[in-house]
């Protein structure tokens, strides 16, 4: 591939999850691509570069240094991606040095779709019934509780504005719950924003809690607003498993649900991203249904975590080179005809403190349906809960052609797994 006729796919952080995929498809296409990766030069170190994949290292504190690196690669760029929430802040950097050509998102829209306190607000703004009841607290000195509860139905949810993966999201029942939480929260913010690189700056948003059956869906919007959906995805929360915390336990695809109902979620969820104001992007939408009636939890300008994996797997579905084509103003291929059944389930600790016995990884490894593990915390290392700025310890994918198969070993999973831990020297 001569350098003259290389077309540059422009990310930004650290793509490792899928570059193979994206270097494979690349080959076999005989594409004349090569993926360039901005990356943060606090996180440089050397990675293995070849005809198809490069790395610049930039300092995105230094305007100078984004617009070189972006005039480096001059008109040939054809396409800039965003992946990854935690990335976001920098892609929002480097907008404003990009040729006019280019298909992305606007920095706005990327800030309503990141920060959850913005998110709400355009929500309600545009249609008021797409979200659940909510305040917003930027003071922790000014907190009115008994306004709150006049105007919030109790149980309500607790939400750090910038966090990912349900960080530090708790759930209170009464008031005085509440007013307990938000006193904790504050000190756990500072620590979970520097640790994760929150987005923003640092809020709180409450609202009613909607109880009913959670899903999420991954779509497409190009340049005018037109959406395109993958098939659902089913999540099993926390507290469905008995756990008092508040994290998604397990996501599953496909999922059951009648056209008419799914008809109607996207209806929702297009109606949440036009109020975003969200074009050229990925769109990873979370969705609650009660009694027929959907709400929009949360919708992200990105693909959502194991997605790329469970779509492939269920579907044939390749995310990532359709997270290209809709930055190259080209229409998503989403076929939907079912391949199998996926299941990524999290296991988190039942009680806090020091891990002194996994049990079930090595067990998970011979189910016929196991695909892969990934272990987060080891013996010695603290559990906390999601709640309290914790991950889980380690999470195991399933997957099966055979539904029977498939769920005999989701309950072998879980009848084997077991994870102990001590506080103040007794085990729990």
């Amino acid at each position: 591939m001569k350098e003259s006729k290389k077309k540059y796919i422009v990310y930004v952080g650290n793509i490792s999850a899928f570059r193979e995929t994206l270097e494979t498809h690349i080959q076999s296409k005989r594409l004349p691509w090569q993926i360039v990766v901005l990356v943060p030069r606090d996180q440089e170190k050397k990675t293995q570069q070849t005809e198809y994949y490069r790395e610049i290292f930039v300092d995105f504190n230094n305007a100078e240094e984004i617009q070189s690196a972006i005039e480096s690669l001059g008109t040939q760029i054809i396409a800039v991606v965003n992946r990854g929430e935690r990335y976001i802040p920098l892609f929002q950097k480097i907008l404003p040095y990009l040729p006019q050509h280019i298909l992305v998102p606007t920095q706005q829209a990327l800030t309503n779709a990141t920060e959850k306190t913005a998110m709400r607000k355009a929500f309600s703004r545009y249609d008021k019934s797409i979200t659940p009841k909510f305040e917003i607290i930027t003071d922790s000195n000014d907190i009115d509780i008994d306004k709150i509860a006049k105007r919030l139905e109790f149980p309500v949810i607790v939400k750090p504005s910038g966090l990912a993966q349900a960080v530090l999201v708790q759930a209170a029942h009464y008031p005085n719950e509440l007013k307990e939480i938000l006193k904790k929260m504050e000190t756990a913010m500072k620590r979970s924003y520097h640790e994760m690189k929150g987005r923003g700056m640092p809020s709180i948003l409450v609202e009613e809690i909607i109880e009913g059956d959670q899903y999420s869906i991954e779509a497409f919007v190009d340049d005018i607003g037109n959406v395109s959906f993958c098939p659902f995805i089913k999540y099993t929360t926390s507290a469905q498993k008995g756990f008092d915390d508040f994290f998604s336990y397990e996501q599953t695809t496909p999922a059951t649900i009648s056209k008419e109902s799914a008809q109607k979620a996207k209806e929702v969820a297009i109606k949440g991203i036009h109020a975003l104001g969200l074009r050229n992007s990925a769109a990873h939408i979370e969705l609650i249904r009660r009694e027929g009636e959907w709400k929009i939890v949360e919708i992200g300008a990105r693909l959502g975590g194991f997605r790329s994996m469970m779509y492939k797997k269920s579907f044939n579905i390749n995310l990532d080179i359709q997270d290209i084509k809709i930055h190259l103003g080209r229409k998503p291929t989403l076929p939907r005809t079912k391949k199998g059944y996926t299941s990524v389930i999290k296991f988190f600790a039942k009680e806090e403190g020091i891990i002194t016995k996994i049990i079930g990884i090595k067990k998970a490894q011979v189910l016929p349906s196991f695909v892969e593990t990934v272990q987060k915390l080891k013996k010695g290392d603290r559990a906390r809960f999601a709640k309290n700025g914790g991950i889980y310890v380690f999470r195991v994918t399933l997957f099966n052609e055979n539904k029977a198969q498939f769920i005999e070993d989701k309950r072998k999973l879980e009848k084997m797994v077991h994870i102990e831990t001590k506080k103040n020297g007794i085990k729990k």
